[in-house]
């Protein structure tokens, strides 16, 4: 749901984003911690910055210019101008030269997740390097602690939860390195528009390509780098395919799409225009008379519409707008669970996983969103706006949600599933809850903004003043 909270699973993006072969693998936001905690990153009273536990004690006192949270076992810190990373012993276990970069994602979004995935490290060259490009990239594992070095062309930063990650060499050919030693473990001969083929439990679907750039064969790789090969007359149109559910879209003889479960057998045979990749135990697909529905695991027609944007499901449910400003959510078996309609209403959400949906009000260019339950009773009413920087899809993480009232006070707070302002607005700027903390900041009266972070009930844990 990008732009606050009106593209969300948007299908015709979706789809652009297939046909440039899946620039995004968007994975969770929320992992485990390690057996330590969450670990925040805070500044001290002599202006440098450690880090606190979640009752707000010290465990790395103040000693680094700069860092951030913990991922995993490790934090990012900043020492003058070099960027590293430092252990829960608050010992930096690497300090990178001055020109080598870091980068952790765009937006909140934590290449491979935040306790499971990597910090990307690029550097750019003066001149060609060895490689003979002016760009080389490597990763640093938020687990195991191993910098790969500074080695290829693109290391694939939306990494799966595979422990092998795809990386480009110098012939822009993929293979596989792994996280836990940092070399190469599936040499690079595979082809991809982007960022490589990621594996999906266990499994990676993987390409090769003419001199024309045309996809000739498709191969199942596993974790070994042993490659299956498909059915005769059955390949994949594009790269990067993600396997879903144990199942992957491929293409027949007759130019249909089907799919193929990680046996490498066709389990539902190629009839469809389009597909995507299935998801909790469901596929949006596009039929040959242009219509568009969602399938299950068997193939059989779930639902039907004409518009793209509703072909979705999520939890069991979908939505169908049913008239001006009105939408019926469904159940998967067609029962009609409630209808919300209402002025402006724009847009009616699958349900979270805690059974509240999001609506869109739209008045001339200016959007909001409230919620509603599972009985079509509105807990919220439309008038809040999200963090932009926060994954999403990603909503109530911890029983609290959030929200800015841009129309009123143009201040934060944060709902909780009762749809009741459970920490009142008084907020500039929020994040959503991680572990028990949340990050905010407040303006004073002095003009000074006090920063740090609260607990659930609102209470300031730790903090200091700019």
């Amino acid at each position: 749901r990008a732009n606050g909270c009106t593209a969300g699973r948007n299908k015709e993006g979706k789809r652009m984003k297939k046909l440039l072969c899946g620039i995004l693998c968007l994975l969770m936001l929320l992992g485990c911690a390690s057996a330590e905690g969450y670990w925040y990153a805070a500044k001290g009273d002599n202006g440098l910055w450690g880090h606190i536990d979640e009752t707000g004690n010290w465990v790395i006192q103040p000693k680094f210019d700069d860092a951030s949270d913990f991922r995993g076992n490790y934090a990012w810190i900043q020492q003058g101008d070099r960027e590293g990373f430092a252990n829960r012993d608050g010992e930096i276990v690497l300090l990178l030269d001055e020109d080598v970069y870091v980068d952790s994602g765009y937006d909140g979004f934590y290449y491979g997740g935040r306790e499971t995935g990597i910090w990307l490290l690029y550097k750019k060259a003066t001149g060609k390097n060895s490689l003979g490009t002016e760009w080389l990239e490597g990763f640093f594992d938020v687990q195991s602690g191993v910098y790969s070095g500074l080695k290829w062309q693109q290391v694939r930063i939306w990494c799966s939860d595979s422990r092998l990650i795809p990386v480009a060499d110098e012939n822009w050919k993929w293979g596989y390195v792994s996280r836990d030693t940092g070399e190469m473990v599936i040499p690079a001969k595979y082809d991809s528009d982007n960022m490589g083929s990621n594996f999906y439990d266990g499994y990676a679907v993987v390409t090769f390509w003419d001199d024309d750039y045309n996809i000739v064969q498709t191969l199942l790789l596993d974790e070994t780098g042993k490659e299956y090969a498909l059915p005769e007359g059955i390949h994949e149109e594009y790269c990067d395919i993600e396997i879903g559910d144990g199942l992957f879209e491929v293409v027949g003889a007759n130019g249909l799409y089907g799919y193929c479960n990680t046996s490498g057998e066709v389990v539902i045979e190629p009839q469809f225009a389009y597909a995507f990749e299935f998801e909790d135990g469901y596929a949006e697909v596009e039929f040959t008379d242009g219509t568009y529905g969602v399938i299950d695991q068997t193939g059989k027609v779930v639902m039907r519409t004409t518009d793209t944007h509703y072909a979705d499901v999520r939890h069991g449910c979908y939505v169908l707008p049913t008239g001006e400003h009105s939408f019926t959510m469904y159940s998967v078996a067609g029962e009609e669970l409630f209808t919300l309609q209402g002025e402006n209403i724009v847009r009616l959400w699958t349900p979270e996983e805690n059974g509240l949906c999001m609506y869109v009000v739209e008045k001339g260019r200016q959007r909001r969103c409230g919620w509603v339950n599972m009985q079509g009773k509105i807990i919220s009413e439309a008038k809040w706006n999200f963090p932009d920087y926060d994954q999403t899809g990603v909503y109530f993480p911890s029983g609290l949600q959030a929200v800015y009232d841009i129309d009123g006070t143009r201040l934060a707070g944060y709902l909780n599933e009762s749809g009741e302002l459970a920490i009142p607005l008084q907020f500039s700027f929020v994040t959503q809850f991680y572990g028990k903390l949340a990050y905010v900041s407040m303006e004073q009266d002095d003009g000074t903004t006090q920063r740090g972070y609260i607990n659930q009930q609102g209470e300031w844990v730790y903090s200091w003043t700019e």
